[in-house]
């Protein structure tokens, strides 16, 4: 078996068929997919550092990875909701080869499920930190003609509030695709600005990078924009990714109108469970608001860490704690 590093944006590209085979053979969400990582790339300018393991000339395992301050982590970890590596067999010749590589100060892998591909590795090194970092969600539903009855894990009063939520506004939906609509930016750009006036969201919310790299996934055909409207206006917009029929929502866009975004969410839910059979990723967050309504099932996610040496993981874990401990005193001097 034969390690290569892949460094370029141009060779990138030329492994594409073969990231896509790989793709197609896995259970991988759509942030391993080869598009959201080119163009990640594309629209950063990352320091690539993707590492293929060939055998007989043929690609069976991708670690999508950039460096980033001399630590090697997955492409765009900061975007993607889950992470992972892709691979045909649970070797240890990448890991080994990390572990002995001197090349990073540390690797930091988050976003991972329980059961993913790299944390099956895990018990192959030694310095490591592995932590819980946060939950993720997700709602199966099946068809139906009459909403919310394919919510069958809610009792009545749960149904009867999913109905009153449609009932609060009159608007239209609609579901952009690059087939049929061009990419709306001066919407998405109207509505993130009204956000970071009104402090929803921090000024580099949706900056030019990533505005970029959502309207290169939206005309490449991964991703669609569910739209509402009230009176013509638009108030709400959701980029959700699209795989078969499995619907991961990535970025909501919002008015400061009342509970506009649970009926955002709420309607798409019903008008493609109307149509097909459908699973629903929440992405990273169990909101309070989308669990207490949808009740999806929760997806622990965790933060897989490789340190050099013993002494990198006391400082590393000393400078986390105190960066907690500063900010539960900046929360409570600022209450």
């Amino acid at each position: 078996m034969k390690i290569r590093i892949i460094a370029t944006i141009e060779a990138m590209y030329s492994i594409k068929d073969a990231w896509d085979n790989l793709y197609q053979l896995g259970n991988y969400s759509i942030f391993q997919s080869f598009y959201f990582c080119y163009y990640s790339v594309k629209s950063n300018n990352s320091v690539l550092y993707i590492i293929l393991l060939e055998q007989d000339n043929k690609i069976i395992e991708i670690w999508p990875c950039e460096i980033i301050n001399k630590e090697l982590r997955f492409i765009n970890d900061k975007h993607a909701d889950f992470c992972d590596i892709l691979s045909l067999h649970n070797n240890d010749h990448i890991i080994n080869y990390l572990i002995s590589s001197k090349k990073f100060r540390r690797f930091h892998f988050n976003n991972l499920v329980e059961d993913s591909l790299l944390l099956k590795k895990s018990d192959r090194v030694n310095i490591l930190l592995l932590e819980y970092l946060f939950d993720a969600s997700v709602l199966s539903l099946s068809k139906t003609e009459k909403f919310p009855n394919n919510f069958t894990h809610l009792v009545y009063r749960q149904k009867r509030r999913l109905r009153r939520i449609l009932s609060k506004y009159s608007t239209s939906h609609n579901i952009l695709i690059k087939s049929k609509e061009s990419f709306p930016e001066k919407k998405i750009i109207k509505i993130r600005d009204v956000m970071i006036s009104s402090k929803f969201r921090n000024t580099d919310f949706m900056d030019d990078n990533f505005l970029t790299l959502c309207k290169n996934l939206y005309e490449e055909g991964s991703l669609l924009i569910s739209e509402l409207l009230i009176n013509s206006e638009t108030v709400a917009l959701s980029l959700i990714y699209k795989k078969e029929n499995k619907y991961t929502f990535w970025v909501d866009l919002y008015l400061d109108l009342s509970m506009i975004n649970i009926y955002h969410n709420t309607i798409f839910i019903q008008n493609i469970t109307e149509k097909e059979v459908a699973v629903f990723h929440f992405g990273r967050g169990a909101y309070k608001y989308k669990i207490q309504n949808f009740k999806p099932d929760l997806i622990p996610l965790f933060r897989f860490i490789i340190f050099n040496n013993i002494f990198d993981k006391f400082l590393f874990i000393i400078r986390k704690r105190i960066l907690m401990l500063i900010r539960i005193i900046y929360r409570n001097i600022k209450s």
